[in-house]
């Protein structure tokens, strides 16, 4: 049977997998099954995952961060591109250069731009350090003219940072709102769900449980299988829980 990978989908993955659920068991005879309760208790905070994601879409802060992220992307990608292309110049002096610089990006791994934010405002800060801090890298910065492309990669990361805080401040003054805390709610109420199910099939000659147990397994397959097509193409957070 597939498990879904619920740590791994977006939180509108994940409302909608949710809601999917629950619209599988509604239309069981859930006091045949003795299933009420348990769906009683996700549909509740389904319910409050829906209204804080709503919350969420429609929040400027969070269209902010979502610009001011794919700022900082532009930024460390571009200049790792102009390095890269430095480190076949004809010049030694400047493939060098280029190589010092390549080194400090390659350190923290490949495509950078694609990891979770709060990973790649911690490597870009390390990045920035690095190339502003230690002497060969100060020097291999000026030699290849990358002062304005390590400004741009600084002032964008701190920018992100800035306003991403914002958001989740914005999220503090809404409590209802903190989709993290309510996912893992929903996964509990999910879990017990299942294994009541499972029990049931195991115990009983009901054919219900088995026919709710085949559409979780496809339904679950079917979102797993976005997940997997996200993370070959190499989309960011595909293994997030960003919206």
């Amino acid at each position: 049977m597939n498990t879904p990978y619920l740590n791994r989908y977006r939180n509108g993955e994940y409302l909608q997998y949710m809601t999917d659920i629950t619209e599988l068991l509604s239309k069981q005879d859930l006091e045949t099954l003795q299933l009420t309760a348990q769906k009683v208790t996700l549909d509740s905070i389904v319910h409050k995952i829906d209204a804080a994601f709503k919350q969420s879409q429609g929040s400027e802060l969070t269209q902010e961060v979502v610009a001011l992220d794919e700022r900082r992307d532009r930024a460390i990608v571009g200049l790792r591109g102009v390095i890269d292309s430095y480190r076949y110049h004809f010049d030694s002096t400047i493939t060098d250069a280029a190589s010092i610089l390549n080194n400090i990006i390659a350190a923290h791994g490949d495509n950078i731009q694609r990891l979770s934010y709060q990973e790649e405002t911690a490597i870009i800060n390390s990045i920035v350090k690095d190339m502003e801090t230690e002497a060969e890298a100060i020097a291999a910065v000026a030699t290849l003219h990358l002062g304005s492309w390590l400004a741009e990669l600084k002032e964008s990361n701190i920018t992100f940072s800035a306003k991403y805080l914002d958001r989740v401040g914005e999220a503090a003054l809404h409590p209802s709102s903190d989709i993290p805390k309510l996912r893992v709610q929903a996964t509990e109420a999910y879990r017990t769900l299942v294994n009541h199910i499972l029990a049931h099939a195991t115990l009983g000659n009901t054919e219900a449980y088995t026919i709710l147990l085949n559409q979780i397994d496809i339904l679950a397959g079917q979102y797993n299988q976005v997940v997997n097509n996200r993370s070959n193409s190499g989309n960011k957070n595909g293994s997030t829980t960003e919206a």
